[in-house]
C-alpha cells in the first residue's frame, strides 16, 4: 500500500505528495526518489510551482564525497550551480555535455551546502542528507526553456568536472517577474 501525505496547499500551486519513498508530482507524473531529488521553486505572480528533478552523483562527485569522508582536501570546490536549456546526465558526464544558460553561473546560498535543511520549500531535506541551494532573483536571468542543471567548480572550463547533474521533468519559464531556488538534495545512503 502506498502511503501518501499531501504537502501544504498554500505552499505551492501544484499537488506535491509524500511518500515513503520520495516525492510525488501528480502534475508530471513524476516520483522522485529520496535519494535523487532536486527541486525547484519558481515564484511567480500567480504563486509557486515545484518542478522536481532526478539526479546522479558523477564519477567527479564520488571522489569528492570520498575524499570529504577521509579529511582530505578534495580536488574539485564544486562551489556554483548552472542552469542548461539541454545535456546529458550521467556518471561520466561533464560541463561539456549541457547547453549553458548565460547568467545561470551563481555560487551557492551563503550557509550552503548543508545536512537537515531547514528550509520549509525543500521537502527532501534529511539528517543525512547534503543540500545545496542557489537562488536566482527576477534581476538574475530570463529564460524560458531551462531543462538541465548541474553543480560544478567556479570559472569553469568547457569540459569542466561535475558533482551532479539532472534533467527537470519540465521546461521552467522564468521571466523578469520571477524568482527562483534549486535545492539539490544528496542522501547518504552508505552503501
Amino acid at each position: 500500500m502506498l502511503l501518501r501525505t499531501a504537502l501544504d496547499a498554500k505552499r505551492f500551486r501544484n499537488k506535491v505528495l509524500l511518500t515513503k519513498a520520495g516525492l510525488w508530482v501528480p502534475l508530471f507524473d513524476m516520483l522522485v526518489p529520496r535519494h535523487q531529488n532536486v527541486l525547484a521553486v519558481l515564484r511567480t505572480p500567480a504563486g509557486a510551482l515545484l518542478i522536481p528533478a532526478s539526479n546522479i552523483v558523477t564519477d567527479a562527485g564520488d571522489i569528492y564525497y570520498a575524499q570529504l569522508g577521509a579529511s582530505e582536501s578534495p580536488t574539485n570546490a564544486f562551489g556554483i550551480l548552472e542552469l542548461a536549456t539541454a545535456g546529458t546526465p550521467g556518471k561520466a558526464a561533464n560541463r561539456s555535455g549541457f547547453t549553458v544558460i548565460g547568467s545561470t553561473q551563481k555560487a551557492h546560498d551563503g550557509t550552503y551546502p548543508k545536512t537537515n535543511d531547514g528550509d520549509a520549500d525543500n521537502t527532501g531535506a534529511g539528517t543525512d542528507v547534503t543540500t545545496y541551494l542557489t537562488s536566482y532573483t527576477g534581476a538574475d536571468f530570463n529564460n524560458g526553456a531551462i531543462t538541465h542543471g548541474f553543480i560544478t567548480n567556479v570559472t569553469p572550463g568547457a569540459s569542466e568536472p561535475i558533482l551532479t547533474g539532472y534533467a527537470f521533468a519540465a521546461s521552467i519559464n522564468k521571466t523578469a517577474s520571477d524568482t527562483l531556488k534549486v535545492f539539490t538534495n544528496h542522501t547518504m545512503n552508505g552503501v
